[in-house]
């Protein structure tokens, strides 16, 4: 599957440089295609008479690089082509994979009615003790876990909120069934480390690289309805930003 790669005994180039170009170039000429499993580091250090110490490097450079993923106890697989993601942007979740050719899908973690804290009174514009809904879900595109989410809804805007099926778009159930029409009124987002919730939920190892992204909702009144804070794979998207003067 792979070329041949002779090892390069320079002490100035690494081992690993050799592999990593190898693979790079079957995943870039399209020999290996989107999702495709790697196989394992043991076969890929036969394959290239090198150590499994030098495969490892390797596969954690094109990580790196972002052309490949791996998932936790299952092993490495080929990256699809990056989600084009613009935060501004009203459009659900569902739609803007759909629009691009993927196949999106949520899972309900919990969902529970609950006091506000601190936090969520600041972010919310509430007072501490205020009900709030505290819903976590993990969502997946083309059967890849790709994020997990923790929303937090003014409970006083949506009653009854929690008897929905909140597995569809929050976005189009706010709209649809209270009337409340979305537009963004802060976005926040940095680079970020997993913790043992999100790695597992996402099926990678705990400090893995994320992007986390924190959403203030409102509506078209300009009252806040949420904040929605979500913790990104770090390969999945393709940020697009729009500049006005």
């Amino acid at each position: 599957m792979f070329m041949s790669v002779r090892e390069n005994t320079a002490a100035r180039i690494p081992k690993y440089i050799a592999i990593r170009d190898a693979i790079a170039h079957e995943i870039e000429s399209g020999q290996l295609t989107a999702n495709t499993k790697l196989t394992s580091e043991r076969v890929l250090s036969e394959q290239f008479v090198t150590t499994r110490v030098a495969v490892r490097e390797a596969l954690l450079a094109l990580e790196m690089d972002g052309l490949i993923y791996r998932l936790d106890r299952r092993g490495w697989f080929v990256r699809a082509p990056r989600i084009i993601y613009r935060p501004q942007s009203t459009k659900s979740f569902n739609q803007y994979v759909t629009e691009q050719g993927g196949i999106p899908s949520t899972e309900l973690i919990s969902a529970e009615l609950l006091p506000a804290t601190q936090w969520d009174a600041t972010h919310l514009n509430i007072a501490v003790g205020d009900e709030i809904y505290s819903i976590w879900r993990r969502r997946s595109i083309n059967g890849r876990p790709v994020v997990v989410e923790h929303l937090r809804v003014n409970a006083c805007l949506f009653p009854d909120f929690l008897t929905q099926s909140l597995e569809d778009s929050i976005t189009i159930l706010m709209a649809e069934h209270y009337q409340r029409q979305l537009t963004r009124a802060h976005i926040n987002l940095y680079p970020t480390a997993f913790s043992e919730q999100q790695a597992k939920a996402l099926h990678v190892n705990v400090g893995s690289m994320g992007l986390y992204i924190c959403r203030t909702n409102c509506d078209q009144n300009g009252v806040i309805t949420d904040v929605d804070q979500e913790y990104w794979l770090h390969d999945v998207l393709d940020l697009h930003f729009e500049a006005s003067e």
